[in-house]
C-alpha cells in the first residue's frame, strides 16, 4: 500500500529540512527523507556562517561554538589584509539536528536511513531497511547535495566541483578571525583555518581536476601552520572531505513537479564554495513555493521558484561566477599576477590595497 505525501524532501541537510519545515507551515503533508541514518553526523563543512543566519533560522544552545570577528587573508604566507567578518563557527551536528527538529515540530515525517531509488509515475521509489517502497508524491524537493539523485532525474547536475579534504586539530591560542591562505599550489582553491574553541577546522580545497595533491598539500599546510606555532598537534582528531560545487546555480533548478535546493542546485558560492546560507534561503523559498502550488492547486505555481531564488540570489551569485571564471582561466604561478588575481576574485579582497 503506497503512503500518500504532498511533498517528499530528498536530503536532511540545512536545505532539505528548511524547506521541510517551510511547506509543513502550510499544513502540506510532507515526508523528509536522508540516506544516512544520522544525517547530522556526515557533514563536510568548514562551520562559518555570517552573523545574517539569525533572520533565517533560530541558533539553539549548543550551536554556537565561538565568535568570528574578522577574516585575515594570506598570500605566499604573508597577511595582505583583515576584513571585517563577523559570524559564528557552528556545531554542525548540533545545527543540523536542530534545523530537523524544527522541520518535524511544524509536522515533517522524517524517514532517516532512506535512499531515494527511483522516480515513478505517481512519486518515488525507496530503499528504507532493506526493503523498497514506493511513495506517491505531488511534489519532490532535491535537496541531496551536490551529486543529487533527484538532479539526475531531472537532467541538470553539477559539473564543476572543489574537492577538499579538512582535518580537527588542536590550536595553541585563542582567535576570533578565520584565516584563508592562498597559493599557486592550490590551483582553482585555497586553504583555510578555522578556530572552534580550542580546536581548528583546516584544511585545503583545490579544483576537482588536481584533487590527487589534496594529500600533500595539506601535509605542507599542517606543517607551515605548525612551524608558525598556530597549532600544538599535527595528529588530527577527525577528518573529513568531500566536494562542493562551484560553477554556479544550474540553469534548470524546477522541471514539472521537481525542484532542485542547497548544493544540488548549485547555489553554493561559486568562489569560497560555502553554502550553508544559501542552502537556508533556497531551501524556504522551495517549501514556500510548493506549499502555494498544493494550496491552490496549481503545479504551474512551481514555476515561480526560479524567479523567486534569482531575485534574491541572482545578482551575487552570477557576479561570484564571473569571479570563479577569471580565476581558473588566469590561475598563475607568477607571483605578482598572482596576487593581483586574488584580489580581483576574493570575496572582499577587491578593498586590499596593492
Amino acid at each position: 500500500m503506497q503512503k500518500n505525501y504532498d511533498l517528499v524532501v530528498v536530503g536532511a541537510g540545512p536545505a532539505g529540512a528548511s524547506a521541510a519545515r517551510a511547506a509543513s507551515r502550510f499544513g502540506l503533508h510532507v515526508l523528509l527523507i536522508d540516506a544516512s541514518s544520522h544525517p547530522e553526523s556526515s557533514v563536510q563543512c568548514a562551520e562559518f556562517v555570517p552573523r545574517e543566519v539569525k533572520k533565517y533560522v533560530q541558533l539553539v544552545p549548543g550551536v554556537v561554538v565561538q565568535d568570528i570577528q574578522s577574516m585575515d587573508l594570506y598570500i605566499d604566507e604573508k597577511r595582505v589584509s583583515s576584513l571585517a567578518s563577523s559570524g559564528y563557527m557552528l556545531n554542525r551536528e548540533v545545527f543540523d539536528k536542530s534545523l530537523v527538529d524544527r522541520a518535524v515540530a511544524a509536522g515533517t515525517e522524517f524517514w532517516p536511513g532512506t535512499k531515494a531509488i527511483a522516480r515513478t509515475d505517481s512519486g518515488l521509489k525507496v530503499s528504507r531497511k532493506g526493503q523498497d517502497e514506493y511513495i506517491q508524491a505531488k511534489i519532490i524537493i532535491g535537496a541531496d547535495g551536490p551529486r543529487s539523485t533527484v538532479g539526475h532525474w531531472m537532467k541538470s547536475e553539477n559539473r564543476k566541483y572543489m574537492a577538499a579534504i579538512q582535518y580537527s586539530l588542536s590550536l595553541s591560542h585563542h582567535q576570533k578571525s578565520i584565516d584563508i591562505y592562498f597559493k599557486p599550489e592550490y590551483e582553482g582553491g585555497y586553504a583555510w583555518f578555522f578556530p572552534k574553541g580550542e580546536r581548528a577546522n583546516v584544511g585545503v580545497g583545490v579544483s576537482l581536476s588536481h584533487k590527487d595533491k589534496l594529500t600533500q598539500l595539506m601535509h605542507e599546510f599542517i606543517n607551515d601552520l605548525a612551524a608558525s606555532g598556530k597549532i600544538t598537534d599535527t595528529q588530527p582528531a577527525s577528518k573529513t572531505g568531500g566536494l562542493a560545487p562551484v560553477g554556479g546555480p544550474l540553469a534548470i533548478t524546477q522541471a514539472g513537479n521537481m525542484l532542485l535546493t542547497g548544493d544540488a542546485g548549485g547555489y553554493t558560492h561559486p568562489v569560497t564554495a560555502g553554502g550553508i546560507m544559501t542552502a537556508i534561503v533556497t531551501g524556504e523559498i522551495a517549501g514556500k513555493c510548493a506549499a502555494q502550488a498544493v494550496v491552490n492547486h496549481d503545479a504551474g505555481l512551481l514555476a515561480q521558484y526560479p524567479e523567486q531564488w534569482k531575485s534574491l540570489l541572482g545578482g551575487f551569485l552570477d557576479r561570484a561566477a564571473r569571479k570563479r571564471k577569471d580565476m581558473d582561466n588566469h590561475w598563475t604561478a607568477h607571483r605578482e599576477q598572482f596576487e593581483a588575481l586574488i584580489k580581483r576574485t576574493w570575496i572582499g579582497a577587491s578593498e586590499v590595497g596593492s
